[in-house]
């Protein structure tokens, strides 16, 4: 294992310095370009296709439901395959896409189904990207580096969604959604490039199972068992558990916020692009804040009580996109705690909850368990998202936002009272 009661990896060697330093230069250049078709693509179907936000549904849909129907296969077929080359093929495909996407909007043939599409292939794309480059990360970096390495990794997406978001707005008002989506795919090339002259560190073998054993828990199969065993490890697994139902809660506030956010800020609000993207881009403020502060706080008070007091700070964080009113100052100052708090939040909680898997699972395993993860996680999303377009048609998207702030405050309670006493292998996986 890689950190447990009785885990050893055999057979691992760690990934250089300059591999480290070039993943993290892709991830700033592709999350440049990912952050900016983020607004861009929800921007063209509110503001050129009109979409409803039933439709707004189906859009966050299309994405999520792919992913989640491949993550199960897709985490199998990474165990089994070098992460470098699924990280630059996933890369590739990527350029492919948003190009393709591009000249369809510079061609006058867009519609929301062409959307749907691309956002259904970039879903499943994205979902290869992150499993590989999860399981790269955990094969190499030494177990006491990971959530330094985790943190790092999100403070340079921080660092590219703060700078994406600052110039989209004023982009897309000025030149288009067209050029947007070229520089995305643009940004996939350069990452596929600088992926390409990362090392492939040794295989990993697992001792002696596929999760670390807790105290008093028996120790788990041989990681090469099948993938219903992952599951059902995944589900008798106490912390992996626990980690799912909070990564499902998540899940769930974040699908119902994609059907209701962007209609709240550019309808009801009333608020121009160029103004929301720099708003959306003290998000990237925020995140650097949460990547900054996630090592340090969990030394001092444990991985999952850190992990609960992110979930606490994204809650309180979303509880003020609802309260804004107007396009005035007090809303755009709202709108922009949210960045600030509810991103800082998030990322801490999703850096402590990435390196608790990866510490918690033996590498060569990790893209299986996470996949079946990740399946959880995007069916709550599909629920979300559908349930939340449903909703905000019914009641408004005031209404919609307040109910994912409420799923939100419900995932910090649940997180803070499940750790409480921080088991010994998850309080390890913090450096």
């Amino acid at each position: 294992m890689r950190c447990g009661a009785a885990g050893i990896i055999g057979g691992m060697t760690t990934a250089s310095a300059a591999s480290f330093r070039r993943v993290i230069a892709a991830e700033v250049v592709s999350n440049f370009g990912s952050m900016m078709s983020r607004l861009a693509i929800p921007w063209l179907a509110v503001l050129m296709l009109r979409a409803t936000p039933w439709q707004m549904g189906l859009l966050a849909v299309a994405d999520v439901l792919a992913a989640a129907v491949a993550a199960l296969a897709l985490g199998v077929a990474i165990d089994r395959r070098p992460k470098r080359a699924v990280m630059v093929a996933a890369d590739i495909a990527r350029t492919a896409l948003l190009g393709l996407l591009a000249l369809a909007a510079a061609g006058g043939s867009m519609s929301f189904v062409a959307l749907l599409g691309a956002a259904a292939a970039g879903g499943v794309l994205g979902m290869a990207f992150e499993l590989a480059r999860s399981a790269w990360i955990a094969q190499a970096a030494p177990a006491d580096e990971l959530s330094r390495r985790n943190a790092q990794l999100a403070a340079g997406g921080a660092i590219s969604e703060a700078a994406a978001f600052a110039i989209t707005g004023a982009v897309f008002q000025w030149i288009g959604g067209i050029a947007v989506l070229a520089v995305d795919a643009l940004s996939y090339l350069v990452s596929a490039a600088l992926l390409r002259r990362v090392d492939e560190p040794a295989h990993a073998v697992a001792a002696d199972g596929v999760v670390a054993a807790e105290a008093g828990e028996p120790a788990s199969p041989r990681a090469t068992t099948s993938l219903s065993e992952a599951l059902r490890l995944l589900l008798r697994h106490t912390s992996l558990r626990t980690l799912a139902m909070l990564d499902g809660l998540v899940a769930l506030a974040m699908g119902v916020a994609s059907s209701c956010y962007m209609i709240f800020v550019s309808r009801e609000l009333a608020l121009s692009t160029a103004v929301l993207g720099v708003v959306f881009a003290l998000g990237g403020a925020g995140s650097a804040l949460g990547a900054a502060v996630a090592p340090r706080t969990g030394r001092r008070i444990g991985s999952g009580q850190a992990l609960a007091w992110g979930l606490v700070a994204a809650a309180i964080g979303s509880a003020f996109i609802p309260l804004a009113s107007g396009a005035g100052l007090a809303a755009i100052g709202l709108l922009a705690a949210h960045q600030l708090i509810g991103d800082a939040g998030l990322v801490s909680h999703h850096i402590h909850d990435r390196t608790m898997r990866q510490t918690l699972v033996p590498a060569d395993a990790l893209a299986r368990v996470d996949g079946a993860m990740r399946t959880l996680d995007q069916a709550a999303v599909v629920a979300g998202a559908l349930g939340g377009g449903a909703f905000a048609t019914a009641y408004g998207a005031r209404p919609g936002m307040w109910l994912s702030t409420a799923l939100l405050g419900v995932a910090a309670l649940v997180a803070l009272a499940s750790f409480r006493r921080t088991p010994a292998a998850a309080s390890r996986s913090i450096a």
